[in-house]
């Protein structure tokens, strides 16, 4: 039974598989944006009986996931070859009617030092999880506000630094705005499951199977370690709190919410706007935090430090706990005498250009950020060992302090112009099929033609 079809799954590629996946969620994003849900129902679950979508799902739980190798509440960390199929063969007969395994549960202290509970799925809970999202994603990418920005594939980390530069440059007048923002990631322990289930664009059986693992205790929330897979978790939070950006002009991401203030808003009225909108979602608001200031003071957001001056020049810079945060790092490596001044070369690389590329359109004019005293010690320490000298340690300190081109800036400004959902009227292969070298990129729903 397993093996009834493997004459058909010899000959099928991967490449071919991303194809007709890619072409059925292009067809559900365009009817969905047109407003024919009936069409969309019926192209959901043509997605959700494709065996491309599910080999596919089982390859990135199984495979490509970093998370690949955690085991859930039956211990299993693998699968074999043929446990795959077996597993393809289990989706194909019970993924209308699913019911979702316990979930298990991991202690551990986060990087606050506060007690996390984690709950983990199995690894077939995990590819049904995926395979779900391949049907639910392009649906609710359509109807998405345009404002939401946060954890999804369709927008870069970059797209929200320049809308708030949009918006409080001298030309908007950001010198007389305020900030308002709303932190909810203490607030997700409760909602309405009720009111979730009734905003899905999805048939009654995977809402049915949504609503079971619900009750089995799959708690929402953004985790910034699945920003570029296919999580359920964060696709299920956007589509809980859609709609709240309809309330004011604002930027959303993840459990943070972004208001601009002119001089004549009230603010207590977008408050308690934005308060009866979570109200009907059943969140807890007693967890709710509130933070309002004027742009001249300047404020953090995302490891970047937002200010306006008097003379309306508005800056972006990394926040002081952002960049204290790279120098423990940076200096926990450089003064172990565990290694040696290759390894930590090899080690200070990719940490320093992490950093450098996050913080590629900020203003990096002030000394500090240069990171010249920090160049120096490391000159210093390595310079100490015997086996090297001037030349050989100039060398290593080359090689890992990164230096940001202007080719790096040029690549990302270009790629804005290929986002999965750019403008709110394409769509485009996510970023988990930009490992196959695929010709069309991205289509418009009202004329169908293709952007390269």
């Amino acid at each position: 039974m397993v093996f009834s079809n493997y004459s058909d799954l010899n000959i099928l590629s991967w490449e071919k598989s991303v194809q007709t996946l890619y072409f059925l969620q292009m067809r559900l994003f365009k009817s969905i944006y047109v407003g024919d849900v009936k069409t969309a129902l019926k192209v959901q679950n043509l997605i959700l009986h494709s065996s491309c979508a599910r080999l596919l799902a089982i390859r990135e739980v199984t495979q490509i996931s970093l998370n690949k190798k955690i085991s859930g509440i039956d211990g299993q960390t693998s699968l074999t070859f043929f446990e795959r199929f077996e597993l393809n063969e289990f989706l194909k007969l019970n993924v209308n009617n699913w019911v979702p395994q316990s979930l298990k549960k991991i202690s551990f202290l986060n990087k606050n030092g506060n007690l996390t509970i984690l709950k983990i799925p199995t690894i077939s809970d995990r590819a049904w999880h995926t395979l779900i999202t391949f049907s639910l994603q392009p649906a609710h990418e359509a109807i998405f506000h345009p404002s939401n920005y946060g954890f999804r594939l369709s927008y870069s980390i970059y797209d929200i630094q320049n809308i708030f530069s949009l918006n409080l440059n001298r030309r908007s007048l950001g010198l007389q705005k305020r900030i308002l923002v709303f932190s909810l990631e203490k607030s997700f322990s409760f909602f309405s499951h009720d009111f979730l289930i009734q905003k899905l664009i999805a048939p009654r059986s995977i809402k049915l199977g949504i609503f079971r693992l619900l009750k089995k205790g799959f708690l929402l929330g953004f985790e910034e370690e699945k920003i570029q897979g296919h999580s359920l978790s964060n696709l299920l939070s956007n589509v809980l709190l859609d709609g709240i950006e309809n309330i004011h002009n604002c930027i959303h991401f993840g459990h943070s919410l972004v208001y601009f203030l002119k001089p004549f808003h009230n603010e207590n009225i977008i408050v308690n706007r934005v308060k009866s909108f979570l109200l009907n979602l059943g969140l807890n608001l007693t967890k709710l935090t509130i933070s309002l200031t004027n742009s001249q003071f300047g404020f953090d957001f995302l490891g970047w430090h937002f200010k306006v001056f008097r003379n309306g020049k508005f800056l972006s810079t990394p926040s002081v706990v952002n960049y204290q945060n790279f120098l423990k790092r940076i200096k926990h490596i450089i003064n172990n005498s565990n290694y040696g001044s290759n390894v930590k070369a090899s080690k200070l690389y990719p940490v320093i250009k992490e950093w450098k590329l996050y913080h590629m359109f900020s203003s990096m004019h002030s000394a500090r950020f240069s990171l010249f005293f920090v160049k120096k010690r490391a000159f210093k320490i390595f310079n100490s060992e015997s086996k090297q000298d001037y030349y050989s340690t100039k060398t290593l300190l080359d090689f890992c302090f990164y230096t940001i081109s202007s080719s790096d800036k040029i690549y990302f400004s270009n790629s804005f112009l290929i986002l999965p959902y750019y403008g709110h009227l394409t769509f485009w292969t996510a970023f988990f099929y930009n490992r196959f070298n695929m010709k069309s990129k991205c289509f418009c729903v009202h004329c169908g033609m293709n952007f390269f």
